[in-house]
């Protein structure tokens, strides 16, 4: 799950041919736009030039008839969040699939102020982060992935929405890996970042071994700091077990 590069559509074009994701994120949306939908004082120099970006990625302009943030959160299928250059404020945002963490909290503030209840992340990388942010270079476009579990696949994890939590008594079944997609591409005075969530039952990863031995390293060894800001920490000698029941009927089926 290391930084790489790419090219901007596979992330931000539609991928769902049904189109269901968009139909979620459309859902929450016109539900709770105070939700899912915030804007600081930079933000509109942002947007203009995030919707020029658009234009150039896709040929086509997005919707300014409700304003153009909206017109950004439903032009596109991923989730985004506009940086100012100068301080790393969050400026404007859509999130409709949050993960476990409320926009308007965080709007209007820095990204040193946002990750402070991150537990070890401005110590350890929160300048490194701030340096690769403010050298992206022009149209290129960088992902990377972060991860969680949750006890439901439910895209929209919003702290209002109280989904059930990782616990003692969960089943394998409940347990989901879920996967943050993140891109960031610089603007001239910001950074777009671009989300996109994928939960997968952890049944459906039951064949990689490997994978199995890995998590259950990083669970075991996960400082209770980080763990209960994971919303982990109850949860963990259970799914420790799970993860251990799972690896035992891989080596007994190999």
């Amino acid at each position: 799950m290391r930084m790489r590069s790419g090219r901007p559509s596979p992330f931000f074009a539609p991928v769902g041919a049904d189109g269901k994701l968009q139909e979620e994120r459309l859902r929450w949306l016109d539900q709770n736009p105070e939700r899912c939908l915030a804007e600081a004082k930079q933000g509109a120099r942002l947007l203009e030039q995030c919707a020029d970006l658009a234009v150039r990625w896709t040929g086509s302009a997005p919707s300014r008839d409700e304003g153009l943030l909206t017109g950004l959160g439903k032009f596109w299928e991923a989730d985004f969040l506009l940086l100012n250059r100068q301080d790393f404020t969050l400026a404007a945002g859509c999130v409709c699939l949050p993960s476990s963490w409320s926009l308007q909290d965080s709007i209007g503030k820095t990204l040193t102020e946002i990750h402070g209840r991150v537990p070890e992340l401005n110590p350890s990388i929160g300048s490194s982060i701030e340096r690769f942010l403010g050298r992206l270079p022009p149209d290129q476009i960088f992902y990377r992935e972060n991860w969680s579990l949750t006890r439901s696949g439910d895209l929209n994890y919003h702290p209002d929405l109280q989904r059930p939590k990782l616990c003692s008594g969960i089943s394998e079944n409940e347990l989901f890996f879920r996967i943050e997609h993140q891109a960031f591409a610089k603007l001239p005075d910001g950074v777009l970042m671009g989300i996109r969530i994928e939960p997968i039952p952890i049944t459906d990863l039951s064949q990689d071994i490997a994978f199995l031995q890995n998590l259950h390293q990083q669970l075991a060894t996960m400082p209770t700091a980080v763990a209960t800001y994971k919303s982990l920490h109850d949860g963990i000698p259970r799914i420790l077990e799970i993860l251990e029941d799972l690896i035992r009927q891989q080596d007994f089926t190999s």
